[in-house]
């Protein structure tokens, strides 16, 4: 069943909507930061409570059009219940996601003390936001998560709906502070429209995942990118080829819209139109713009956060990179890496 809520949750965002000089080590022990997380299902699906309570409680949760009848129907319905139920058994009593979320928080307070710490609603969508699982407006201070997109890779309930193999890597709750960062990335990073050059939408891209870069310190660059270690791998290889395609094609500098889907969309491989594209990952031109712009604050060390978010022109932050990767090359010294769960995973310098 469709979860109504959907477009109510959705209105509500889109319309409030390295060199050793420079380092992400900032001391955040000062930053109090104390999490209000509230867990609307739970409410939702506890029958005793009235429906005008929870719409007195939640006005952005329910869509005004619908039909309380609807509501009530789907607040007894077995599969929604069922797809709860095996939600909480992850999140438990949100001690592991106020602990995941606390630290990235104090980096946030950090960084932009003017804003204010979001309310965290946690909700089960009936398997319907699993392609956005995370929505901020940092106008309203508001963060919506849905649990049933984290509920492991493995999930049955994923076999059941066909959800696709490149899809499940970020569908664990370890990858969620990640994810939830890049949801405040695309509310607070400025993105000027007349900018519609292939270089402006990589650097753009790319100020999203420094945003990742200052705010999960201890993340490695597979989850930022929502990537396995292979994929990482697989770029660092490759950056120099990558990078000299783009050229060669004549595509840095171009206005050519289809190139976002080709090379900035979530997808299972990137479209190069050669015998490689299925070896890669989707989102390769975010990744290089992610490296333009770590080359960036290498050259320029002084640069400010903030500053950078805002909209500095991609051309000139391009020029200033003097970002030329290697066509041949091993680029692996600029990472540390780290076993996780038995898997290697890449940390940069």
């Amino acid at each position: 069943m469709k979860f109504v809520y959907r477009l109510a949750f959705a209105s509500l965002i889109l319309f409030t909507a390295c060199k050793k000089e420079k380092t992400w080590d900032v001391d955040v022990k000062e930053q109090t930061v104390q999490l209000k997380i509230q867990d609307i299902s739970a409410d939702f699906f506890n029958d005793t409570i009235p429906l005008t309570t929870l719409r007195q409680n939640y006005p952005f949760f329910f869509d005004a059009k619908t039909p309380d009848a609807t509501w009530e129907k789907q607040r007894r319905e077995k599969t929604e219940l069922s797809i709860y139920g095996q939600s909480k058994k992850v999140f438990g009593d949100f001690t592991q996601l106020n602990s995941a979320l606390t630290p990235m928080f104090q980096r946030y307070q950090h960084y932009f003390p003017e804003y204010k710490l979001p309310t965290i609603y946690t909700y089960s969508s009936g398997l319907q936001n699993l392609d956005y699982p995370v929505m901020y407006s940092q106008q309203a201070g508001l963060m919506f998560i849905a649990m049933d997109a984290y509920l492991g890779p493995k999930s049955k309930l994923y076999d059941s709906i066909g959800v696709e193999r490149y899809m499940r890597v970020n569908m664990d709750i370890n990858r969620l502070p990640a994810q939830s960062v890049d949801a405040i990335a695309n509310n607070i990073v400025t993105f000027s429209p007349r900018n519609q050059q292939f270089i402006d939408k990589m650097i753009y891209e790319g100020k999203k995942l420094i945003l990742q870069d200052a705010l999960l310190t201890d993340t490695p660059d597979e989850y930022k990118m929502g990537y396995t270690p292979q994929q990482i791998q697989w770029c660092i290889a490759n950056e120099g080829q990558i990078w000299n395609f783009f050229v060669e094609q004549n595509y840095v500098f171009s206005s050519d819209a289809s190139l976002q889907k080709r090379f900035l969309s979530v997808a299972p491989f990137s479209k190069f139109n050669n015998e490689i594209e299925q070896e890669s990952p989707g989102r390769i031109a975010a990744w290089i713009g992610w490296q333009i712009i770590r080359n960036y604050l290498k050259e320029n060390p002084k640069v400010e956060l903030k500053a950078l978010l805002e909209d500095m022109d991609g051309a000139k932050i391009f020029k200033d990179s003097k970002y030329k990767p290697a066509l041949e090359g091993d680029n692996t010294t600029n990472y540390t890496t780290k076993s996780i769960n038995g898997e290697t995973y890449h940390f940069i310098k």
